[in-house]
């Protein structure tokens, strides 16, 4: 007897770690294949890509007006100002461009983009949540994860796979908007939207991940909001049956 409880404990041991969930960083949610795309736009500085921008913008302009138009003369010398600047530091203005459709397509697919790789594993990671009410209930299980306290209310919300969908299948309940937890469960590879309501107004969320939370973790205090945003508290008013749905 002694002997099989000792063989059953040496199996558990080598085979606990099996099943430990994977701490996962948030720049490892993105499909490192849809992110490797060329991006010519990135080498620009920030002052080069205002630039590029009012270029752009000009021509737009100076192509609705007329030939007589009291304002073109004033729009083509600042266009001829703008793209000399561009010029003098080797911006190759008219190849930028001309990319500027083909670049934009690749990078709205790089953020939708999420890890295959991770589809169905069980891992760890860290954010702030944003604890929703499921469609149709009054139950606060469900909700986002984000990476940065903010996102969606104050600040832009993230890209779609950097944004997780998660639902609750723990006693674990957010205390507020934007609590600092580490979330384990199991991660599925599934683009959801979902318009809710925060401090800013209405917010389309667009998440490429799902998450069954099995377990839940406040993180320091330290990190959370002041404690007077705890008054933020989720919305809890009536969601549109239809906003809850995968595309």
């Amino acid at each position: 007897m002694k002997r099989w409880m000792l063989c059953l404990a040496a199996a558990l041991l080598f085979t606990a770690p099996a099943f430990a969930a994977m701490p996962v960083r948030w720049d490892q949610l993105k499909d490192p294949k849809a992110a490797g795309y060329e991006d010519p736009y990135a080498a620009l500085s920030g002052s080069e890509l205002r630039s590029l921008g009012t270029v752009l913008r000009l021509r737009q302009q100076l192509d609705e007006m007329g030939s007589a138009d009291a304002d073109r003369l004033t729009l083509e010398q600042r266009l001829r100002q703008e793209e000399a600047l561009l010029a003098a530091a080797g911006v190759p203005t008219e190849q930028l461009l001309s990319q500027r459709f083909e670049v934009a397509k690749k990078r709205a697919a790089a953020a939708l983009a999420g890890n295959s790789a991770l589809a169905g594993k069980d891992i760890e990671i860290t954010g702030y949540v944003i604890p929703v009410q499921e469609p149709g209930s009054d139950q606060v299980v469900a909700g986002y994860l984000v990476p940065e306290q903010g996102m969606c209310s104050h600040m832009p919300a993230p890209d779609p796979n950097q944004m997780i969908r998660y639902r609750l299948s723990t006693g674990w309940r957010a205390e507020y908007v934007y609590e600092p937890v580490r979330l384990t469960g199991r991660l599925s590879l599934k683009t959801t939207r979902q318009e809710i309501t925060l401090l800013d107004g209405q917010v389309d969320m667009v998440a490429a991940f799902e998450m069954e939370v099995t377990g839940a973790q406040r993180l320091d205090e330290q990190s959370a909001p002041n404690p007077m945003s705890r008054i933020w508290k989720f919305f809890k008013g009536p969601v549109p049956e239809n906003s809850w749905k995968h595309p």
